[in-house]
């Protein structure tokens, strides 16, 4: 004959075993968290600042975040993220977001305290490899450069004084309504002073 067992050692005893287990797991990665969270901070801001550099070498990695309005093209479809203003007043660098052919397209516009666009940064795109990547080639990319005005918001108008890749336009027009979000960010923001 078996014996019965308590409700104690065969409900409740797991359960607090359970609950006490999920306690001291939740409570350890909180503690990680809170020791690695400033670590990863610093280390973003530092790769951070090390591509915006790359778009104003002026700055030489010095940059303040700016808090005032960003600038919205098309709600959800394009808008702008982040702007940075060079703390020796060299220039700033937009960080915009756009829909392209393979979903979001993120990209940073370096523009120089004359208005003027020093270079495009293809931050992160999903766009197919080897056909909607052509359009983040640098020789496409560096028809932005020098340019202070697109000629139009659309790629594909013949007012733009930026060409469209043949087979990647839908890449080619994220791109530009980046810029032309990041040309009107500077623009909000006052310039680079």
């Amino acid at each position: 004959m078996k014996k019965k067992e308590s409700t104690f050692s065969s409900f409740i005893s797991p359960i607090l075993v359970l609950v006490l287990i999920c306690f001291v797991v939740t409570f350890a990665l909180a503690m990680a968290y809170g020791v690695t969270k400033p670590i990863i901070d610093k280390n973003n801001l530092k790769e951070s600042n090390k591509a915006k550099s790359e778009l104003i070498p002026e700055a030489k990695g010095e940059f303040k975040n700016y808090d005032g309005k960003l600038v919205v093209v098309q709600k959800n479809k394009i808008y702008v993220t982040e702007a940075s203003k060079a703390v020796n007043g060299s220039g700033v660098v937009v960080t915009v977001n756009s829909n392209s052919y393979g979903g979001t397209l993120t990209a940073m516009i370096g523009i120089d305290n004359k208005g003027k666009i020093t270079n495009v940064k293809i931050m992160s795109a999903q766009d197919t490899p080897g056909i909607g990547t052509k359009a983040q080639d640098p020789k496409h990319l560096g028809q932005y450069k020098g340019l202070s005005d697109l000629g139009s918001e659309t790629i594909k108008d013949s007012k733009s004084k930026v060409k469209y890749i043949t087979g990647a336009s839908i890449s080619s027009q994220a791109i530009h309504e980046s810029v032309f979000a990041g040309l009107k960010q500077y623009k909000a923001m006052g310039g680079a002073k």
